[in-house]
């Protein structure tokens, strides 16, 4: 019976979220959040679009316990007080005790590592990996690798110019059905490196 609740209610969630998108019946989804396809959110995310949107493009892996703030968690801290008196008073707007930070704005191709928290307002490039647990308070370039508390950048995961093939291709906006042919050599992470990178984008920008 357990099994069968838990299908059915991924099933509504994935009609509100058609496209391959996969989230978990429970991870949470609350205000302006916008999925691109394929991209899957995992057991006990939680993502807010409160006050500000979020936007996350396509073929994304968000993690298991992945927070994602918007305004609406924003506490002020130049103020007497931070405490939110909404909360106790009814006549008063949450929108008045909003802190405006700007929307996140999540690339494609991200992998979000479990229990890592993005901060409002912080724009995450193309193809960038965010560690697990780390805390996320500055905007990460595409195919950067970040990690920490606060996040820092490891490394870029390629060279400039497979970078920039890699961004030209645009691969993520394409269904799978047209990626299915090459998907072992994209995944292929063993494929005499950059070389065949590059051969691989080449192959894929001609069947475009």
């Amino acid at each position: 019976m357990k099994n069968f609740l838990i299908s059915l209610y991924t099933g509504i969630k994935l009609r509100e979220r058609p496209h391959g998108r996969r989230i978990s019946p429970i991870a949470t989804l609350r205000g302006d959040v916008n999925i691109g396809k394929y991209t899957y959110v995992s057991s006990f995310a939680d993502i807010r679009g409160i006050g500000s949107t979020t936007r996350i493009g396509s073929y994304c892996s968000v993690a298991r316990g992945v927070k994602i703030m918007s305004s609406g968690q924003v506490h002020a801290v130049d103020a007497i007080s931070t405490f939110p008196f909404y909360l106790i008073d009814h006549d008063l707007k949450r929108t008045d005790f909003m802190v405006r930070k700007g929307d996140v704005v999540i690339g494609n191709d991200v992998w979000i590592g479990a229990d890592a928290i993005i901060l409002p307002g912080v724009r995450i490039g193309d193809g960038a990996v965010i560690g697990a647990g780390a805390v996320v308070t500055k905007d990460v370039e595409a195919f950067q690798i970040v990690a920490g508390v606060p996040a820092k950048a490891l490394r870029m995961r390629f060279s400039a110019a497979v970078c920039e093939a890699i961004s030209a291709s645009k691969w993520w906006e394409r269904d799978y059905s047209d990626l299915k042919p090459f998907i072992h050599r994209i995944y292929a992470h063993g494929q005499d490196r950059e070389e065949g990178m590059q051969e691989t984008l080449a192959l894929l920008t001609r069947a475009g």
